[in-house]
């Protein structure tokens, strides 16, 4: 059974072409494997396009927007000041939230949680904490009194593959953009300016 054609990109054939991917989907994939290109019509080894936009929510303490092809990641931090665990009065702390929209893709239903979200989530926490990628140190403003609380939520907003990578991406830049986490914007910037919530807990 042939593939449909849809290079002249009209309407009809892209229905016809999701239509055969979704009846026959071993056949649709084989087609494009024998013929060594991808269905977005990329060569088998060349990577997806990838953009970092800084600062798309001007209400965040930082913001990226990440795209890898067409998956596109948001990504938005909010800095609190809390007071820091008996365990660990050095350190902030960050909490993550990864959430897919139905507008992101059609396997998400209204009123459904996606199954993917949750394992997302899972990765995101552990690969940052686990990576070094944030220093928990750096969040801390007084000893024992004071440090940042870094609310940080991923929207996906397209899902169309490489999920996890984007979200990490966009989570990386967020980080870098944050106006409250000097971890990462040391390493970016020799100018950092501290917002008036940070200045203040400094003199607890």
């Amino acid at each position: 059974m042939g593939l449909p054609n849809a290079a002249s990109g009209d309407l009809s054939s892209q229905m016809e072409v999701d239509a055969f991917r979704r009846l026959f989907p071993i056949q649709f994939y084989e087609r494009h494997l024998a013929e060594s290109i991808r269905p977005d019509g990329r060569a088998l080894g060349k990577a997806r396009d990838t953009t970092i936009a800084l600062g798309p929510v001007s209400s965040a303490n930082g913001s990226a927007l990440a795209k890898i092809g067409s998956t596109t990641m948001l990504a938005a931090i909010k800095m609190e000041v809390m007071t820091p665990s008996v365990e660990s009065p050095d350190e902030g702390c960050i909490a993550l939230d990864f959430h897919m929209p139905p507008v992101c893709s059609p396997i998400v239903r209204p009123g459904r949680p996606a199954e993917a979200a949750p394992v997302i989530s899972k990765q995101l926490s552990d690969t940052i904490s686990s990576s070094g990628m944030i220093d928990l140190r750096e969040l801390s403003l007084v000893k024992g009194k004071a440090a940042w609380m870094a609310y940080l939520d991923i929207y996906c907003l397209d899902a169309d593959g490489s999920l996890f990578d984007a979200a990490l991406l966009s989570a990386a830049a967020a980080f870098s953009h944050s106006s409250g986490c000097r971890s990462l914007a040391t390493t970016t910037s020799n100018h950092h300016h501290w917002p008036p919530l940070a200045t203040a807990a400094r003199q607890l």
